[in-house]
Parts: C-alpha cells; sequence; structure tokens
C-alpha cells in the first residue's frame, strides 16, 4: 500500500527498467508487479476481523455429591503443574510469569469450585512429571493419556483438542498433503509421542529433530528443513509472536482427532479419584463458546481462503491495462524513446492503476467481510444444530471424504461405522432407491431417505447437496447438509391421522365417516347390495360422566368403542361422532342381517364398566336405516338412523328400524 502512495516520481523510476528491455521482458516484470501489488492489498484487508464482544455472565454451578463437596471442604489447596515450553497452553512469557490456554482454564475451574491451585515452581516437563508421579503434585494441567501413565493418574476428558499441521515456506508450492512429505527433510521436537507416530506412518521421511518448535519452525524458515509438523495453534502463535511471515500452513496431518495420542486431558494422582471426577463434572460446565473465546485470544484466527472466481475478474481487468501499456511501450520505442513522452503516459499509467487499486481494495473488502459473516454464521449453526444436522464430502465417485462428528449425537453411530456401513443401515422403503443415483450425480434439489440408528430405530433424514468444482470448473464432488427431519414427519402423520380419526377412541372420526359412506353406497348401488347404518347413544351416560368425572368418562367411550369394534367384520365401520354418539356402516347387510349384530352390541354394552374400585353398567339405543330400502341419500340414510336412533331411546326399546311413521311423530312432536 506503501509503494502505491508515493509520488510520481517514485512510480516512474519503478517502470523505467521496462522501457529499456524488450516486449517479453516487460510483460514478465509488469506480471510481477501486479502481484506485489494484489497481494499487499490482500494482507491489508485480511486485518478486517470481526471481534467478538464480550459479555457479563454467572458462571454455572457444578452439581457435586455430598461427598465431593466434603472432600473439597478438607483439601482448599491443590498442587498443580504446568508445562512451561507448550505455546500456547502453557509456557513461561518474556516477563517470566506463567501464561496459555490451560491457565485461563484452570481458573476458570478454581472460580467454579472455590479451590485455591498452588501452582508447582518447576516448569519442566521432566521434573513434573516426576514429582508428579511422587505426589508431590496433586494435578497437571495438561497430560497426554496413554496407557503406560494410566498406572501413576487417573484422567480426565480431554479438554485441548489439537492439530497437527504441515508448515512449509509460502513459495513451497510441492508440499500440499501428507503424501508429498516422502523423502523430504522434516523437523520434529523430541519427546513428542506423536512423532514416532510420524516416523512408522512415514519411513522416508528424514527427521530433522530441533529441542523446541520454534527451533523446528526456523528450521524451515532458513532452508534447512523442507517442512514442520507441529500443532496448529503453536505454529500460529510462534508465526505471529516472531513475524515467521515467509511460512505457512501447508496442509493438516491431523485434524482434531478426539481421544488420540495428542489430545490434553488434566492429570490426576491416582489415588484422588473423588477430585478427578469433581474435574470432570467441572469442564463440563465450560461452555463451547467460553472455550472459543479463550482459545481467541491465543490463537490467531485462520484466514478465509482466496475466492478464485474475484481473483479471475481482477487479473482479467488488469491484462487489459497490462496489454494497452505494453502497445504504448511499443509505441514509445518505435519513436526512438520520445522521454517526455513517456513520462506523460506513466503518469496517465499511474491514475490508472491507483483507480484500478481502489476499486480492488473495495472489492477484496467487500468479499473480505462477506466471508468473516458466512462463516459466522456456520460456525453458529453447527455448534446450535449438531442434534439435527451433519454435514459431510463426497468425491465425484460417490464416496465420503468427510462426514461431521454431529451424525454419533443423531444416528448413534461413529464416522467411521458410517462410512463403512452406510448402505447396510439404510431401510426397504423404495424411497431409497435412488440414493446412488443421487451421490453420483449433480443433484441440487433435497431428497429424503429412511434410515436406521443404532438402536435400529427409524429416522427420516433431509439431504441437501452443493455441487463442488475446482479452479477449473470441473465436477469434484459435493458438500452435503442433512437434515434429521424424523420429528417433523411423526408430527405430519399425527395430524394426518387426527384429521381422519377420534383422537380419544381411534375410531374413525364425522369426516372419514361420511367419506367411507358415499363410497359404500356408491359400491351398493353398482353391485344392487344393501348397507346398513347403525346410529348409537349410550343410556345414562350423562350421569356417569357429571357424578364421576370427565377421567372415568373418557374410559367409559374408550371401553365402549372396544366391545363395539369386537362386534363387527373387517369391512364394517366404526365411528365416533361426538359425545356419546356413534355410527356403524355394514356394508352389504339388511334389515335381517343388522337385526342380530344390533342384538349383540346392546348385549356387550349391559355388561358392567369396571374401573379400579367402580363398577356399574350402562345400556344404549339404536337407530338402523337401511340403503335402499329408506333412501339412496347418504346425508339422509344418517339422519334416518337418527330418527330412529331417538325413538328407540323415547320408547326404551333398544333398537329401531326407521319406518315412515317415526318422521311423522317426530314432526308432530
Amino acid at each position: 500500500m506503501h509503494v502505491l502512495n508515493q509520488d510520481r516520481e517514485c512510480l516512474t523510476s519503478v517502470l523505467s527498467p521496462i522501457l529499456k528491455t524488450d516486449l517479453s521482458q516487460a510483460m514478465h516484470y509488469l506480471v510481477s508487479l501486479f502481484f506485489f501489488i494484489f497481494f499487499v492489498n490482500v494482507a491489508a484487508a485480511d486485518d478486517f476481523d470481526a471481534k467478538v464482544s464480550s459479555q457479563n455472565k454467572v458462571d454455572p454451578v457444578v452439581q457435586l455429591t455430598v461427598k465431593e463437596r466434603a472432600w473439597l471442604a478438607n483439601h482448599k489447596k491443590i498442587r498443580i503443574a504446568f508445562d512451561g515450553s507448550l505455546p500456547p497452553y502453557s509456557f513461561i512469557n518474556d516477563s517470566g510469569q506463567l501464561e496459555g490456554i490451560a491457565i485461563e482454564v484452570m481458573n476458570a475451574l478454581s472460580k467454579r469450585l472455590g479451590i485455591t491451585f498452588e501452582t508447582y515452581p518447576n516448569t519442566s516437563w521432566n521434573k513434573l512429571y516426576e514429582a508428579a508421579a511422587a505426589h508431590k503434585v496433586d494435578v497437571v494441567a495438561t497430560m497426554v493419556n496413554r496407557p503406560d501413565r494410566r498406572q501413576l493418574f487417573i484422567f480426565t476428558q480431554p479438554y485441548l483438542i489439537k492439530s497437527l499441521v504441515i508448515m512449509t515456506k509460502r513459495d513451497n508450492t510441492t508440499i500440499k498433503n501428507q503424501s508429498d512429505l516422502v523423502g523430504k527433510t522434516v523437523t520434529m521436537v523430541k519427546g513428542y509421542q506423536f512423532v514416532d507416530r510420524v516416523i512408522k506412518e512415514l519411513p522416508s521421511v528424514t527427521p530433522y529433530f530441533v529441542v523446541s518448535m520454534l527451533d523446528g519452525l526456523k528450521a524451515v524458515s532458513t532452508e534447512k528443513a523442507d517442512a514442520a509438523i507441529t500443532f496448529m495453534a503453536t505454529a500460529s502463535y510462534l508465526q505471529t509472536k516472531y513475524l515467521l511471515t515467509d511460512l505457512k500452513i501447508a496442509a493438516f496431518y491431523d485434524l482434531n482427532r478426539a481421544n488420540e495420542s495428542i489430545n490434553e486431558s488434566i492429570a490426576v494422582r491416582n489415588d484422588w479419584p473423588v477430585l478427578a471426577d469433581i474435574l470432570r463434572k467441572a469442564l463440563v460446565t465450560i461452555s463451547e463458546e467460553e472455550m472459543q473465546n479463550i482459545h481467541a485470544k491465543w490463537v490467531p484466527s485462520i484466514k478465509p481462503s482466496i475466492d478464485y472466481e474475484l481473483i479471475r475478474k481482477m487479473v482479467a481487468a488488469f491484462v487489459i491495462v497490462l496489454v494497452l501499456l505494453l502497445l504504448w511501450i511499443a509505441r514509445v520505442r518505435r519513436q526512438n524513446k520520445k522521454i517526455e513522452r513517456s513520462k506523460t503516459e506513466v503518469q496517465t499509467t499511474n491514475k490508472i492503476l491507483q483507480a484500478l487499486k481502489s476499486d480492488l481494495e473495495h472489492l477484496v473488502v467487500k468479499r473480505t467481510a462477506e466471508l468473516h459473516s458466512s462463516e459466522h454464521k456456520f460456525r453458529s449453526l453447527v455448534e446450535n444444530l449438531r442434534n439435527e444436522y451433519f454435514f459431510y464430502q463426497r468425491d465425484c465417485k460417490g464416496i465420503f471424504t468427510y462426514i461431521s462428528p454431529s451424525i454419533t449425537n443423531i444416528l448413534g453411530y461413529t464416522v467411521d461405522e458410517f462410512m463403512i456401513h452406510y448402505h447396510e443401515y439404510l431401510t426397504d422403503n423404495p424411497i431409497n432407491l435412488k440414493i446412488d443415483e443421487y451421490s453420483q450425480s449433480i443433484h441440487s434439489s433435497p431428497y429424503q431417505l429412511e434410515i436406521y440408528n443404532a438402536q435400529k430405530n427409524i429416522h427420516w433424514l433431509e439431504v441437501t447437496d452443493t455441487p463442488v468444482y475446482d479452479e477449473y470448473n470441473k465436477y469434484i464432488g459435493v458438500d452435503g447438509i442433512v437434515h434429521d427431519i424424523t420429528l417433523r414427519k411423526q408430527a405430519d402423520d399425527r395430524l394426518i391421522w387426527l384429521s381422519y380419526y377420534d383422537e380419544l377412541t381411534g375410531l374413525a372420526n364425522r369426516r372419514l365417516f361420511a367419506d367411507q359412506l358415499q363410497q359404500i353406497i356408491s359400491m351398493a348401488h353398482r353391485t344392487n347390495d344393501s348397507v346398513s347404518l347403525f346410529y348409537m347413544d349410550l343410556d345414562r351416560f350423562k350421569f356417569v360422566n357429571d357424578t364421576m368425572g370427565h377421567a372415568i368418562g373418557d374410559e367409559v367411550l374408550k371401553e365402549t368403542a372396544r366391545r363395539i369394534s369386537s362386534t363387527l367384520r373387517d369391512s364394517d365401520i366404526a365411528a365416533r361422532l361426538g359425545g356419546d354418539e356413534f355410527a356403524l356402516l355394514l356394508p352389504e347387510t339388511d334389515a335381517a342381517g343388522a337385526a342380530p349384530v344390533a342384538e349383540k352390541i346392546l348385549k356387550k354394552l349391559r355388561e358392567p364398566y369396571i374401573f379400579d374400585e367402580l363398577e356399574f353398567t350402562l345400556g344404549g339405543s339404536i337407530g338402523i336405516a337401511v340403503y335402499p330400502q329408506n333412501t339412496s341419500s347418504g346425508e339422509t340414510l344418517v339422519h334416518f338412523a337418527d330418527t330412529a336412533m331417538y325413538h328407540a331411546k323415547q320408547g326404551k326399546h333398544g333398537v329401531s328400524f326407521y319406518s315412515e311413521s317415526m318422521q311423522q311423530k317426530k314432526t308432530i312432536g
């Protein structure tokens, strides 16, 4: 930025070598100048980071047992040791004081538990380890949980999740992944267990052992080694503090592999299991947001990747300017290098470049802000919805290359289990038949699948795929988001069921009964059959409901529905129309066939109703209308059956078949 703001004479001096060379050399010089200007602008724009505002929050309460509280009351001071050579987790600063992520986490635990940690003065790993093994130290703040250490210590869950990264010179383009380290010289710090694993996994690597991770980074910077394998947070911290700007993170070696050989837990002396349980509970109360805020204080944020589409647009704009400039240079050479005119053209070009620079700055700043906003929204989505969503990546052949750990929360499978046995978990629902076709093609519309979870329960998943392309616009795979919609599907199915069935008794409701009535009458009309319709009302139900309560009334209705259903054929329809009124449809049944069914139902209803210590009897009144003898209209058939039921109830007949005289009496009454 400073170079571009110098005066015109400075830019003239920069461009003067171009005027003295041929066109190919001039183009090379100008392209180099452009990329210098561009990356300086990107570096300036990258400083546009959002700051997280701190909020005053009440510390969560750690739920302890009586035994645990008594133990803490008797152990107010607990001796703790910190490794002083593990920045930014725990280290000695320039003032000789301990600081880092682990120290802040321990301070938070101390505040939550109301205890005092007394820091062991020696921060040498070997010395503090010996002291802890001899119970001269009660707690070690950071220790990897290894089998050989479990005889001496009790470990909490890991709370410092670390990633191993490969660091190279910024201009190194030969190392892009783990396999590119073959035959290379790689710096490693003696004493770390992951070093043995790296040497075992990559036997052709030439190890360059150093005392500290800072020495390893400096060895790469001075080209004594091709790469360094170190912790990402440590590399970022040291790179920022010691201005190792010529280095970059070339690739991940291990990406946040939880519970493996690089993650740090709290180690407690083996005769204090109660303290280990207390610290485990206290760690759980530190929210992910609080832990992220602690990390953000010590670990510089990773810059977003460059938008190649934006670069292509900027390069295209610059090429246009570059071509115009080269044509101008050729014209100057043909006119015997007229210096005065060259100066005028350089000044004009300077204005063009300044305008272009301003536009580029605006575009980069805007795009950077958009990327930060997108990143924040994505992270919030992952943290807040990890019990509903998981994320995956597939290559162009449909093979999984990544699945987010939240799949364990949703389906109960580990990431490795799901990658290997995915097809075995699918149900035989026909909706699953097109999944392989979707996974091997560019399918952007959401689709659904049905799958078993680890407990063999069925889950419904909604999948949205987004195609991914490389810098040459070639399709290379998909990024996918999977939403567990099981509860939504169950709710939808429940709503559909409730729209056709009575919630209390499980019988058809008035809507479904009306639909079935029309269908059965239409069928009877085609086959020339009879249909009997029963309209039934419980006797003395109001007395039971008023004196014994609505709960008993509901139980009576459910038991009545069960008794009615037990007397009917599979082809018959039973419905609750409301209150204590029921309706029955008996296809292919005339009056002679309906009579014994009605008597059987009444006999069932007269049997005692027994609920807890209550016992009572009820009865019923049934009105029957028959299609087509009484009417050919379904609606009228219901009305006639209701009229017959009214007649049966008034005369205490139990069962009455509809006749025209009933309608006349009801009208007169």
